[in-house]
């Protein structure tokens, strides 16, 4: 069987820099998701936060099919073949409740500054441990070591977040601060495993027929729970700014989508995971920012060891 790797390790440091500056325009466009989908959260109601997640998936699904119904148009391959229809309706399962609606419910229950670090933890142990069994990416000496410096930087944020999360969490139960962990902890592990479907799949299929099934699955799913378990007045009660607060966060996220899922193309799903975990430290600085949490030196610190873990990173 051929090295999966071997066409990517041949390829021009030009390639990989591009790769680069997607995944990074990503992480600062996922930075603004994040920041209006902490503004639209509300603390343990699940039925609000599908409703969330819905709005999320409408704008990458207008994205992908239009770019579904351009590449048939001009005689280019668009859709998926059938043999990969359920596994990507399946990736979307798993993004969807595992990735996005874990990570509204954590916003809800613990806040930006600590969802955002516990979360990335998750992507880089998941991601790491499936592109090695499934794809066969090899882990460098180099890569482990930048993966530890980044962790390092996760638990120093996280530490940071503890003390940040006082603010929202004043009266918040042992039990609900538990779930909100807990739900970020499965947001990144469905991140990390969706994450290594899509790099599987973009590799033979335009980034749009990949990503088409897994934002329709979003949209499908969580728009029919949402009318299953919110009263119709609540949705009807849904008003103006909040809705456009939805919709942007929803434009950020489905560009970011897109994106990511391109620079998948140029990078291994380490290299990807890597220069994501920059939201960490941006995160941090919206939670201190945008929501007035307290600066500490745990944030400082993270944010120079993420910056400096990113530095160290391979590109080729």
């Amino acid at each position: 069987m051929p090295d999966p790797t071997s066409a990517e390790q041949k390829q021009e440091p030009s390639q990989a820099w591009f790769g680069f500056l997607l995944a990074f325009g990503a992480a600062i466009l996922y930075t603004f998701a994040n920041i209006a989908f902490r503004d639209s959260a509300r603390p343990g109601d699940l039925g609000w936060s599908i409703w969330v997640t819905a709005h999320r998936a409408v704008p990458a699904t207008i994205i992908a099919w239009s770019l579904i119904f351009w590449n048939h148009a001009h005689g280019r391959p668009a859709f998926p073949p059938r043999g990969l229809l359920l596994p990507l309706i399946a990736t979307g399962l798993v993004m969807q409740f595992g990735g996005n609606l874990m990570f509204q419910t954590a916003l809800g229950l613990i806040g930006l500054a600590m969802t955002v670090p516990l979360t990335f933890a998750m992507i880089l142990l998941s991601g790491a441990t499936c592109s090695r069994f499934f794809l066969g990416e090899p882990l460098t000496y180099r890569s482990l070591i930048v993966m530890l410096v980044l962790m390092g930087a996760v638990t120093l944020l996280s530490f940071g977040a503890g003390a940040a999360t006082k603010f929202i969490l004043e009266d918040a139960t042992p039990d609900a601060i538990f779930y909100g962990v807990g739900s970020a902890m499965l947001s990144g592990i469905g991140y990390g495993v969706a994450g290594v479907s899509i790099r599987r799949n973009v590799k033979n299929l335009p980034v749009s027929a990949t990503l088409v099934l897994i934002s329709s699955t979003g949209l499908v799913c969580m728009g029919l729970l949402t009318f299953a378990l919110n009263p119709l007045e609540t949705i009807l009660a849904t008003t103006p700014g909040e809705l456009l607060v939805m919709q942007l966060a929803g434009l950020f996220n489905g560009v970011a989508f897109f994106a990511i899922g391109n620079s998948y193309r140029f990078l291994r799903v380490n290299q990807v995971n890597m220069i994501n975990t920059t939201q960490i430290a941006m995160a941090s600085l919206a939670g201190v920012l945008a929501f007035s949490e307290p600066v500490t030196i745990w944030l400082v610190l993270g944010i120079l060891l993420t910056m400096s873990g990113l530095i160290a990173m391979e590109r080729k």
